[in-house]
């Protein structure tokens, strides 16, 4: 078994950036199958953020001394490990970051390989790290905060350029773990309580009443969370279910349901209603059924394999409430999920309206006369309200409604949408829109 925490942080790079895999089930199916100690375990997960996260200042680092050398993709990110422990990890050795980053390079190629390695790491310590401008063009920001220069510029073109810096410094910092209590088994206080007593640091959240985060620690291995007192959820997505306006009776539709955070929230308001929820994906309806069974609500919920741009083909009935949380570009996840930026064109943000313009056409005539109907994203550009517009501009029968949401949150409300940017509150950026059916 393997549990060399360098070699296997250069292992989780090489799938993410040869797959456009995400970071965080990599690393996860890595852990899970290694032997190291939980030290190893946090400097393998802390090597792997960081180089996506400050990727193109490793890359400019590298520049001097391998002019236009072609590498295997496993041999620069080898050397980008190598360069981010140096410069960003001041516990670390650096002889053992050379040492083992030599051997590494020997073991999967050759000595030839080592040498390299060894020679590139050696120039590096010699000549120290190269000054970076602190200019505020697109170009220069982009390579400090490690940012595509296309999503620099529409940050700045839609932000301006005092919120844009805001965003870009604060996607690159450590994320904090946050959770949604189950008030229905227990209170936040409560929880609180009892997850500070086993030693984790947790503290309310300023923008959910029912939202709990802590810094660090795992909380899913927890007997709370195997008893479905809270589950794994960020803060701006605990918005959108107070944003439906339930009634215990209400009859939901969750359109685009996997894997059920939204959806076990949802029902935590229901009693004698009920919640269709919906997957494109077969195997990603388990996950919500798997969550409505711990949390208690899988009397509530039921679920079906549909892709929700055909709904209203299949589904024979009609609902007072629909949540369509959308596919989207996830740029407000790009804290969690750093390498998002890299793998997101421009183009695709046109797609994803087209997708998203499909699934709320969809949703129509399922929604009852005086229903309500909530339009959600994990992303903050102006995607959204295109699709807002051009939704309404379609069905003269929908009206926008201001999104209810608590005070806290009033700042983030404009023209009765939330918009949530990273920056705000340390959370995801977010959007969400309420339409209501006149007739």
């Amino acid at each position: 078994m393997k549990n060399n925490p360098r070699e296997l942080a250069v292992e989780a790079l090489t799938r993410v950036f040869k797959n456009k895999a995400y970071s965080n089930i990599e690393i996860n199916n890595i852990l899970n199958n290694s032997d190291m100690s939980d030290v190893d375990k946090r400097l393998m997960t802390n090597i792997v953020y960081g180089v996506i996260q400050h990727k193109y200042v490793l890359e400019y680092q590298l520049e001097p001394y391998l002019k236009d050398k072609k590498l295997d993709l496993w041999l620069d990110l080898l050397l980008q490990t190598a360069i981010y422990q140096l410069s960003y990890l001041d516990k670390i050795p650096e002889h053992a970051v050379l040492n083992e980053s030599t051997e590494i390079a020997k073991q999967k190629a050759n000595r030839g390989a080592g040498n390299l390695v060894n020679a590139v790491l050696r120039n590096f310590q010699r000549h120290g790290a190269r000054e970076m401008s602190g200019k505020d063009t697109v170009y220069d920001l982009s390579k400090f905060y490690s940012v595509p220069r296309w999503l620099v510029q529409l940050f700045i073109d839609q932000q301006g350029m005092a919120k844009t810096k805001e965003i870009l410094k604060s996607i690159n910092q450590p994320s904090h773990v946050s959770i949604r209590v189950n008030t229905n088994k227990t209170t936040v206080s409560n929880l609180q309580k009892t997850l500070q007593s086993k030693g984790f640091d947790v503290k309310p959240s300023k923008i959910s009443s029912v939202g709990l985060i802590c810094e660090s620690g795992n909380l899913v291995n927890t007997d709370e969370f195997k008893d479905g007192l809270y589950t794994i959820q960020d803060e701006s997505s605990m918005l959108v279910a107070p944003a439906l306006d339930l009634k215990p009776d209400s009859r939901v539709l969750d359109a685009c349901a996997a894997p059920g955070g939204k959806t076990t929230h949802i029902a935590s308001y229901i009693k004698d209603g009920e919640v269709t929820a919906l997957d494109i994906h077969k195997h990603k309806t388990k996950l919500i059924r798997d969550n409505s069974q711990r949390m208690g609500y899988s009397d509530i919920i039921s679920t079906g394999a549909i892709d929700a741009r055909k709904a209203k083909d299949v589904l024979n009935t009609t609902f007072d409430r629909i949540l369509v949380d959308a596919p989207c570009s996830g740029l407000g996840l790009i804290r969690r999920k750093p390498e998002l930026r890299y793998f997101r064109q421009e183009e695709d943000l046109m797609n994803l309206q087209r997708v998203q313009l499909q699934i709320l056409d969809s949703m129509v005539d399922l929604l009852e006369v005086n229903g309500k109907l909530v339009f959600s994203t994990c992303t903050f550009d102006e995607e959204n309200e295109a699709v807002v517009k051009k939704f309404l501009a379609d069905h003269k029968n929908f009206e926008l409604e201001p999104v209810k949401h608590e005070a806290v949150m009033d700042k983030s409300v404009k023209d009765g949408m939330l918009k949530v940017l990273p920056s705000d509150y340390f959370t995801d950026g977010f959007f969400i829109a309420t339409f209501v059916r006149k007739n």
